[in-house]
Protein backbone atom coordinates (compact mmCIF):
# COMPACT_ATOMS: atom_id res chain seq x y z
CA UNK A 1 0.00 0.00 0.00
CA UNK A 2 1.11 3.42 -0.84
CA UNK A 3 -0.01 5.78 2.20
CA UNK A 4 -0.57 9.24 1.31
CA UNK A 5 1.67 11.97 3.33
CA UNK A 6 2.04 15.88 3.07
CA UNK A 7 5.58 14.87 1.94
CA UNK A 8 3.23 14.45 -1.35
CA UNK A 9 1.88 17.58 -1.68
CA UNK A 10 2.58 19.96 -4.16
CA UNK A 11 0.55 22.70 -2.76
CA UNK A 12 -1.39 22.52 -6.27
CA UNK A 13 -4.91 21.32 -5.82
CA UNK A 14 -5.31 20.02 -9.13
CA UNK A 15 -2.10 18.11 -9.03
CA UNK A 16 -2.60 17.07 -5.74
CA UNK A 17 -6.01 15.66 -5.78
CA UNK A 18 -5.15 13.60 -8.81
CA UNK A 19 -2.58 12.21 -6.76
CA UNK A 20 -4.86 10.98 -4.31
CA UNK A 21 -6.46 9.47 -7.45
CA UNK A 22 -3.60 7.64 -8.27
CA UNK A 23 -2.81 6.54 -4.90
CA UNK A 24 -6.34 5.24 -4.54
CA UNK A 25 -6.38 2.86 -7.67
CA UNK A 26 -3.25 1.66 -6.69
CA UNK A 27 -4.06 0.90 -3.54
CA UNK A 28 -7.28 -0.80 -5.21
CA UNK A 29 -4.62 -3.26 -6.71
CA UNK A 30 -2.92 -3.84 -3.20
CA UNK A 31 -6.59 -4.79 -1.41
CA UNK A 32 -7.36 -7.45 -4.04
CA UNK A 33 -3.99 -8.74 -4.14
CA UNK A 34 -4.14 -9.00 -0.34
CA UNK A 35 -7.47 -10.54 -0.17
CA UNK A 36 -6.50 -12.60 -2.70
CA UNK A 37 -9.18 -11.49 -5.34
CA UNK A 38 -7.01 -10.62 -7.89
CA UNK A 39 -7.81 -12.47 -11.20
CA UNK A 40 -6.41 -11.68 -14.74
CA UNK A 41 -9.84 -9.96 -15.63
CA UNK A 42 -9.59 -7.46 -12.55
CA UNK A 43 -6.36 -7.38 -12.85
CA UNK A 44 -6.48 -5.88 -16.33
CA UNK A 45 -9.52 -3.93 -14.91
CA UNK A 46 -7.61 -2.01 -12.51
CA UNK A 47 -4.20 -1.38 -14.68
CA UNK A 48 -6.83 0.21 -17.60
CA UNK A 49 -8.37 2.30 -14.69
CA UNK A 50 -4.90 3.51 -13.39
CA UNK A 51 -3.54 4.11 -17.03
CA UNK A 52 -6.44 5.98 -18.04
CA UNK A 53 -6.63 7.79 -14.93
CA UNK A 54 -2.74 8.58 -15.14
CA UNK A 55 -2.46 9.44 -18.79
CA UNK A 56 -5.39 12.40 -18.03
CA UNK A 57 -2.82 13.57 -15.14
CA UNK A 58 0.00 13.42 -17.19
CA UNK A 59 -2.04 15.77 -19.84
CA UNK A 60 -3.24 17.91 -17.35
CA UNK A 61 0.11 18.27 -15.88
CA UNK A 62 1.68 19.15 -19.17
CA UNK A 63 -0.78 21.75 -19.45
CA UNK A 64 0.07 23.36 -16.60
CA UNK A 65 3.75 23.72 -17.04
CA UNK A 66 2.84 25.29 -20.26
CA UNK A 67 0.39 27.34 -19.48
CA UNK A 68 3.25 28.43 -16.48
CA UNK A 69 5.44 28.83 -18.39
CA UNK A 70 8.04 26.08 -17.63
CA UNK A 71 11.77 26.07 -18.83
CA UNK A 72 11.58 23.62 -21.59
CA UNK A 73 14.07 21.79 -20.24
CA UNK A 74 12.40 20.58 -17.52
CA UNK A 75 9.20 19.80 -19.66
CA UNK A 76 11.17 17.69 -21.90
CA UNK A 77 12.28 15.72 -19.36
CA UNK A 78 9.05 15.46 -17.38
CA UNK A 79 6.94 14.33 -20.35
CA UNK A 80 9.56 11.83 -20.74
CA UNK A 81 8.85 10.34 -17.17
CA UNK A 82 5.56 10.47 -18.50
CA UNK A 83 5.81 8.87 -21.59
CA UNK A 84 8.30 6.11 -19.72
CA UNK A 85 5.74 5.36 -16.86
CA UNK A 86 2.73 4.38 -19.48
CA UNK A 87 4.76 2.61 -21.61
CA UNK A 88 6.68 0.27 -18.99
CA UNK A 89 3.39 0.09 -17.40
CA UNK A 90 1.61 -1.40 -20.40
CA UNK A 91 4.68 -3.82 -21.34
CA UNK A 92 5.86 -5.59 -17.61
CA UNK A 93 3.03 -8.17 -18.00
CA UNK A 94 5.42 -8.92 -20.95
CA UNK A 95 8.24 -9.51 -18.53
CA UNK A 96 6.53 -12.19 -16.32
CA UNK A 97 7.51 -15.57 -16.54
CA UNK A 98 5.62 -18.63 -17.80
CA UNK A 99 5.24 -20.23 -14.64
CA UNK A 100 4.12 -16.84 -12.44
CA UNK A 101 0.92 -16.42 -10.63
CA UNK A 102 -1.77 -13.60 -11.23
CA UNK A 103 -0.84 -12.47 -7.87
CA UNK A 104 3.22 -12.64 -8.11
CA UNK A 105 2.60 -10.28 -11.53
CA UNK A 106 0.34 -8.26 -9.84
CA UNK A 107 2.52 -7.83 -6.83
CA UNK A 108 5.53 -7.00 -9.10
CA UNK A 109 3.01 -4.11 -10.96
CA UNK A 110 1.95 -2.51 -7.49
CA UNK A 111 5.75 -2.46 -6.53
CA UNK A 112 6.76 -1.07 -9.82
CA UNK A 113 3.90 1.71 -9.75
CA UNK A 114 4.55 2.36 -5.87
CA UNK A 115 8.13 3.40 -6.70
CA UNK A 116 7.52 4.94 -9.45
CA UNK A 117 4.81 7.22 -8.59
CA UNK A 118 7.12 8.05 -5.20
CA UNK A 119 10.30 8.63 -7.02
CA UNK A 120 8.28 11.04 -9.81
CA UNK A 121 5.59 12.47 -7.37
CA UNK A 122 8.81 13.82 -4.53
CA UNK A 123 11.36 14.63 -7.34
CA UNK A 124 9.69 15.87 -11.02
CA UNK A 125 6.18 16.94 -9.55
CA UNK A 126 7.65 18.52 -6.42
CA UNK A 127 10.29 19.85 -8.61
CA UNK A 128 7.42 21.67 -11.19
CA UNK A 129 5.53 23.30 -8.09
CA UNK A 130 8.29 24.83 -7.18
CA UNK A 131 9.26 26.39 -10.72
CA UNK A 132 5.72 27.40 -11.03
CA UNK A 133 5.81 28.97 -7.37
CA UNK A 134 9.23 30.78 -8.34
CA UNK A 135 7.76 32.25 -11.47
CA UNK A 136 4.23 33.29 -10.08
CA UNK A 137 6.44 35.04 -7.35
CA UNK A 138 8.63 36.92 -10.58
CA UNK A 139 11.29 34.46 -11.82
CA UNK A 140 12.01 33.84 -15.47
CA UNK A 141 11.30 30.57 -16.56
CA UNK A 142 14.77 29.86 -16.88
CA UNK A 143 15.91 31.19 -13.41
CA UNK A 144 13.26 28.93 -11.85
CA UNK A 145 14.64 26.32 -13.31
CA UNK A 146 18.69 26.85 -12.64
CA UNK A 147 17.25 27.64 -8.44
CA UNK A 148 16.08 24.15 -8.99
CA UNK A 149 19.73 22.43 -9.08
CA UNK A 150 20.20 24.03 -5.63
CA UNK A 151 17.38 22.87 -4.06
CA UNK A 152 17.63 20.08 -1.00
CA UNK A 153 15.63 17.74 0.43
CA UNK A 154 14.59 16.93 4.09
CA UNK A 155 16.53 13.86 5.00
CA UNK A 156 12.99 11.89 5.19
CA UNK A 157 11.95 13.15 1.64
CA UNK A 158 15.68 11.82 0.80
CA UNK A 159 15.30 8.51 2.29
CA UNK A 160 12.09 8.18 0.39
CA UNK A 161 13.55 9.24 -3.02
CA UNK A 162 16.72 7.20 -2.55
CA UNK A 163 14.63 3.75 -1.67
CA UNK A 164 12.52 4.20 -4.38
CA UNK A 165 15.48 4.68 -7.01
CA UNK A 166 17.12 1.86 -5.44
CA UNK A 167 13.95 -0.60 -5.62
CA UNK A 168 13.15 0.25 -9.65
CA UNK A 169 17.33 -0.10 -10.08
CA UNK A 170 16.99 -4.06 -8.92
CA UNK A 171 13.93 -4.73 -10.77
CA UNK A 172 15.38 -3.18 -13.72
CA UNK A 173 18.70 -5.21 -13.43
CA UNK A 174 16.51 -8.48 -12.35
CA UNK A 175 14.78 -7.73 -16.02
CA UNK A 176 18.19 -7.43 -17.27
CA UNK A 177 19.57 -10.68 -16.47
CA UNK A 178 16.34 -12.68 -16.92
CA UNK A 179 16.63 -10.57 -20.96
CA UNK A 180 20.55 -12.15 -21.48
CA UNK A 181 19.22 -15.69 -19.98
CA UNK A 182 16.99 -15.64 -22.95
CA UNK A 183 19.39 -14.51 -25.31
CA UNK A 184 21.58 -17.06 -24.05
CA UNK A 185 19.12 -19.44 -24.55
CA UNK A 186 18.12 -18.06 -28.28
CA UNK A 187 22.30 -18.00 -28.68
CA UNK A 188 22.41 -21.65 -28.08
CA UNK A 189 19.27 -22.69 -30.69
Amino acid sequence: MLVWSDKFETKINIVDTQHKNLVSLLNELFENIDSGEISEAKLDNILKQLLEYANKHFVDEEMLMLENNLDMRHRSIHRMEHHSFIYDTQHMRSYTKPDESISEIAGKLAEFITNWLTFHILGMDQTMASQIAAIQHGMTPEQAYESQKTSHQDAATTHLLLESVILMWRKTTERCYELEEKLAECSKS
